[in-house]
């Protein structure tokens, strides 16, 4: 009996504890409401509005207007989220200070302690069943827990427009002090990223090994240019425009290109192209032999042309083959359709063709034996390593010149500003044709490892 009267004290305690314990629960479903409606999958969510869900198009709705949402969410977080606060500290503390004076050693200092109690337990209470929990349950069932809580949501989404117009205007006006606006619909992840989580996919088996190195070659080909891409001048075998009918049937068998470009004068000087079976054709017929009658328009375009691009003109188009120039406007290179889709899936050959020789030779020492005329992306691609790009090179035996600044001779060594060793293995007064690169050393080991694997 002697506690009798402080027994209404401690209920008053125990239904605060309760009023705070709810505005954290309530806290938490909005927090969990926001990772539940954005990591919902699209596809799914897609799915279940068209099975009928009136829930999921709630969700769907909620989906498309996120600074509505993303808005809405963060309003009812802060006024739950302060409204426990402000609560916990102007009535539960002034209810637990006397509680605390009963005991002689805390009289001094109740008030103090009482208010640093209630801080703790709110802020325990709000990290714990606020965020944390939710959150996880929401990561966990993403689906339900967006389909549960989506339709009330909506309904508050609409409430709340003006309020979230009002909080949306006025950050506006202080991020445009910074050249900047309230955006929730920029897009967060990054290529490297993206290659990132297709890495550990691969690794993990979720992905197919093949299947990662095509959705790699896809994040690499949106940057590369023609240049790049194209099979380089030296390398193109084009026919004259008044060449007779044995000349054209010699660099057919001898090459076997299905199409090749045409030149009046000078190799710079292209007027078009021809298809062997054009060719063909016009050398079985009885008439006059004249590449000019069978000649195709060819299409020009600028080294800096992105290789994505090219490809859908092409596409568009209906081409087979594009011929890049330069800033002159000598031809730089040819590009067909086929080169911007090995660039996709590796190295394509037809029945017919003789596989070349292996252009990169991985060694024990960790060092890689490339060919001189292999593009600097692909290499940087199949190694591991960032070779330097420029404007004035494509190919490894273009970067060797640029380093040196002449052609390099036979054992000469050059070295990159990534710390990469390019040793001249095979060269001549005017053209490199093998290179060996020797990675450095925080990077040699994964080569290492690679070289053991094959």
């Amino acid at each position: 009996m002697r506690y009798a009267p402080e027994d209404p004290g401690r209920d008053v305690i125990f239904s605060e504890i309760l009023i705070i314990l709810a505005l954290v629960l309530v806290n938490g479903v909005f927090a969990g409401a926001e990772i539940a409606v954005v990591t919902l999958r699209k596809t799914r969510l897609e799915q279940l509005v068209q099975s009928g869900s009136r829930r999921a198009r709630a969700v769907r709705r909620l989906r498309d207007n996120p600074e509505r949402f993303l808005a809405t969410v963060q309003i009812g977080i802060t006024v739950v989220g302060a409204t426990a606060s402000a609560f916990g500290g102007s009535t539960l503390a002034q209810e637990l200070a006397p509680v605390l004076r009963a005991a002689p050693w805390l009289e001094d200092a109740a008030d103090e302690l009482a208010l640093a109690a209630v801080v703790a337990l709110v802020s325990f209470l709000s990290l714990v069943l606020g965020e944390l929990v939710p959150k996880s349950l929401a990561l966990r069932g993403a689906e339900r827990y967006a389909l549960l809580v989506g339709p009330p949501l909506r309904g508050l989404s609409s409430l709340a427009r003006p309020l979230v117009w009002l909080l949306t205007a006025s950050s506006n006006l202080v991020l445009r002090l910074f050249g900047d606006r309230t955006n929730f619909v920029e897009a967060r992840i990054s290529p490297e990223e993206i290659q990132q989580i297709v890495d550990e996919a691969t690794e993990s088996g979720t992905v197919d090994r093949r299947a990662g190195e095509i959705a790699s070659r896809a994040l690499d080909f949106a940057e590369l240019t023609a240049l790049q891409v194209m099979l380089p001048r030296a390398r193109v075998v084009s026919l004259p425009r008044d060449a007779t009918a044995e000349e054209v049937r010699r660099v057919t068998l001898e090459h076997g290109h299905t199409r090749m470009p045409v030149h009046e004068g000078s190799v710079d000087d292209v007027i078009g192209y021809v298809t062997m079976k054009d060719v063909l054709e016009l050398l079985w017929s009885d008439g006059r032999f004249s590449l000019e009658s069978v000649l195709r328009p060819a299409y020009f375009v600028v080294e800096s042309m992105l290789a994505v691009e090219l490809l859908a003109e092409m596409k568009r188009r209906r081409l087979q083959l594009a011929v890049v120039i330069d800033e002159q406007g000598g031809m730089s290179g040819i590009v067909t359709m086929e080169d911007l889709v090995e660039e996709l899936v590796g190295e394509i050959f037809a029945e017919h063709e003789t596989l070349p020789e292996e252009t990169i030779r991985r060694e024990p020492d960790g060092s890689a034996l490339v060919q001189g005329d292999m593009p600097i992306h692909e290499v940087s691609r199949q190694l591991d390593v960032e070779l330097p790009e420029d404007d004035r090179w494509s190919t490894v035996a273009g970067l060797c010149m640029g380093l040196a600044r002449r052609i390099p001779a036979p054992g000469d060594v050059l070295t990159t500003p990534g710390g990469a060793e390019l040793h001249i293995v095979d060269a001549s007064p005017r053209q490199i044709r093998t290179v060996r690169i020797r990675l450095p050393p925080g990077e040699a080991g994964g080569a290492e490892d690679e070289a053991r694997r094959d």
